[in-house]
């Protein structure tokens, strides 16, 4: 009986030291096996591929081979072929309106300048070298915005802030190595709960022939 006794306290013990090791999920935790979707999804409708990032094409800068080499010279953008390209960011309809692209920077401390960097570290896409980034590009009241650059922005950019803005955007000989950067964006929404900002997904730009 005693022993009995003994093996019933151990099963409860048990019991009770596994319901209390169990993990409680609540609005700040998701569940193992629950989709980590954002809340207001943003996605790129004019990307020309998907490759864990959505990806922009972009025409480099090139000159005519020499003879008797056949491949194209790689040529740094200029104002006659600036290498222009658009990125649009849309979220679902009825989750509000898009207010603003707030900042943009790429390179590897990318995604740190959008959240704490200053105005001087982020993209100069206002066109204003002196005071750049402290114009955000503002939306059209709708749900899809636009940004508009060009790799002699980027070109710019990469000289005033430093070589950790990314590769220079020169067309790449190799195509199975092209040029690439990856750019960062925080984005202010106007949605029916208040103004709020995301920061989507990376965008991968690449340079091609």
């Amino acid at each position: 009986m005693k022993n009995r006794l003994i093996r019933l306290f151990s099963l409860v013990l048990l019991a009770t030291t596994a319901f209390s090791c169990e993990k409680e999920y609540d609005d700040k935790n998701l569940d193992p096996l629950a989709p980590s979707l954002a809340e207001i999804p943003v996605t790129v409708t004019n990307a020309n591929y998907f490759e864990r990032f959505p990806v922009i094409e972009v025409k480099g800068n090139s000159t005519p081979p020499p003879p008797p080499a056949t491949t194209p010279v790689a040529a740094a953008p200029t104002v006659a072929a600036p290498g222009a390209f658009s990125i649009t960011f849309s979220i679902p309809s009825d989750r509000g309106t898009i207010k603003e692209i707030t900042r943009v920077a790429t390179g590897n401390n990318g995604l740190t300048v959008i959240q704490t960097g200053a105005a001087a570290a982020q993209l100069n896409y206002n066109g204003n070298a002196a005071a750049p980034a402290t114009v955000p590009v503002q939306g059209n009241g709708t749900n899809t915005i636009t940004f508009t650059s060009s790799l002699l922005d980027f070109a710019n950019y990469r000289t005033r802030v430093g070589t950790g803005a990314g590769l220079a955007p020169l067309y790449a000989t190799n195509p199975r190595a092209p040029t690439q950067n990856l750019y960062y964006f925080l984005l202010t929404l106007n949605t029916p709960n208040g103004e709020v900002q995301v920061i989507p997904m990376a965008v991968r730009v690449r340079v091609v022939a």
